[in-house]
């Protein structure tokens, strides 16, 4: 394999050069110190790679025991004067040592596309307009997020404004289609093959946030909406998907030797369909829900516990008109459920779970987390998560297994070599009876 042999000697003479430079310098080093880029030019430059394992996936279909290599490139290049800025973020996310029965999907590759690519103005009262092609980060990350451990990352064409307000709070309006990650077929995909994204009418997407900062009470609050309107083209297949969802979270940030909460509630509400496929073209209702709780507290130590519940509705019954089954849009489940890479099976719907995590930072540069959850579907004839595994009898029951996850990051030369380090172990029941054993080791290379 050629191209990933490449691709390890290159970050390895870069890994080289921090080391030597580390040495020599206090803060981290740059590519913009190299280049010396006239007055309000910036450029910066991210290397990610990650080899992933995994024994006993509970996938259907899936190979039980995979490996494979996933790297992904981030050049970020910007220019700004006089309110007004230009930004052409360029990404490249590749896999290599995959199976021919591996899972592959868009999630993971997508080589060399235009990531971003906006025109900024700056706004009375401190506010920003952005047109283009954007990712973005809102509130939780549990509806719309710009990911990060994923390989692949969600983008947009359209607008972003973010306008602060007098009483301190923060108004954020977004209007876009959303950019469909080409290609989608199976051999391009192994192949790394290069297909430019798009985006079209048949994927509209809007979103509205106010944040309220805290006033008469000790937490944040953020009010949103999000509107998510699909249509089939003659190149696009979608599910329809035609709901609004309207929440709200309420959210104490962490302090050490105090107590910190977040609690947070989606209604959604249209039409939609239970999958894209050709030979099921029905309408149906849409009307489901999410409930998220958390209290935790921080000790003078460093140390951290959170006890959470997630609540994600599921869809009663397979048969009727009616889908309850909860979408979680374009957020991300990283943080709550294991990460995203070959282990995923959870996903934000038909689910219940309680679960604990505790986080620990002994130094500076050192992270540590740990989680432990059980899980259980909400609804027992709907599917369970990303596996596409489903029993419409209801015979298999309700409860799915517990996980325990872990993960360490050491930032070794701060701010610009991050190694990362994690593993999950699921005892699976019911819908899956597998002890799936998945781990993972990787490097971050940030100039």
């Amino acid at each position: 394999m050629p191209a990933a042999f490449r691709s390890a000697v290159f970050r390895c003479a870069l890994l080289c050069f921090l080391m030597h430079s580390a040495h020599a310098a206090e803060a981290p080093w740059r590519i913009q110190d190299a280049l010396s880029p006239p007055e309000g030019f910036s450029v910066g430059l991210v290397l990610s790679s990650r080899f992933e394992a995994i024994n006993g996936n509970p996938r259907a279909g899936s190979s039980p025991d995979d490996s494979m290599i996933v790297m992904r490139t981030l050049l970020d290049t910007r220019y700004r004067r006089d309110g007004v800025g230009v930004q052409i973020e360029f990404s490249d996310s590749r896999q290599q040592l995959a199976d021919d029965d591996a899972v592959v999907t868009q999630t993971a590759i997508n080589a060399l596309e235009v990531l971003q690519a906006t025109l900024s103005f700056d706004l009375p009262g401190d506010g920003d307009i952005r047109l283009g092609r954007f990712a973005t980060d809102w509130g939780s990350r549990r509806f719309l997020a710009r990911n990060r451990f994923r390989n692949a990352i969600n983008t947009f064409d359209g607008f972003e404004w973010v306008q602060p307000l007098a009483n301190g709070g923060v108004m954020r309006l977004l209007g876009s289609q959303v950019v469909r990650r080409l290609p989608s077929d199976r051999s391009g995909l192994l192949d790394n093959k290069r297909i430019r994204d798009e985006s079209s009418g048949a994927q509209r997407f809007y979103a509205a946030n106010l944040t309220l900062p805290p006033a008469t009470a000790p937490f944040s609050t953020d009010l949103y909406f999000f509107s998510l309107r699909e249509k089939d083209s003659l190149r696009v297949r979608t599910r329809d998907r035609r709901f609004n969802s309207a929440g709200i979270r309420l959210r104490k940030p962490a302090a050490s030797g105090e107590f910190d909460y977040e609690f947070e509630s989606l209604l959604q509400f249209g039409q939609s369909r239970s999958n894209a496929s050709s030979d099921n073209r029905t309408n149906l209702d849409h009307e489901a829900f999410f409930q998220y709780a958390a209290v935790g507290y921080s000790f003078p130590n460093s140390l951290r516990a959170v006890l959470e519940i997630d609540y994600a509705s599921g869809d009663e019954d397979p048969f009727d008109l009616e889908n309850g089954r909860f979408d979680s849009l374009f957020g991300v489940t990283t943080f709550e459920f294991g990460v995203v890479g070959m282990y995923q099976p959870f996903s934000r719907s038909n689910l219940i779970t309680p679960g604990v995590r505790l986080f620990a930072t002994p130094t500076p540069d050192l992270n540590i987390m740990v989680s432990y959850r059980h899980f259980w579907l909400e609804e027992k004839r709907d599917s369970w998560g990303r596996t596409r595994r489903r029993d419409v009898t209801g015979e298999s029951g309700s409860y799915l297994g517990q996980h325990l996850e872990f993960r360490i990051r050491w930032d070794a030369i701060p701010g610009n070599l991050r190694l990362d380090t994690g593993a999950i172990m699921l005892n699976a029941e019911g819908l899956g009876d597998s002890n799936t054993r998945y781990g993972f080791v990787g490097t971050v290379l940030t100039f």
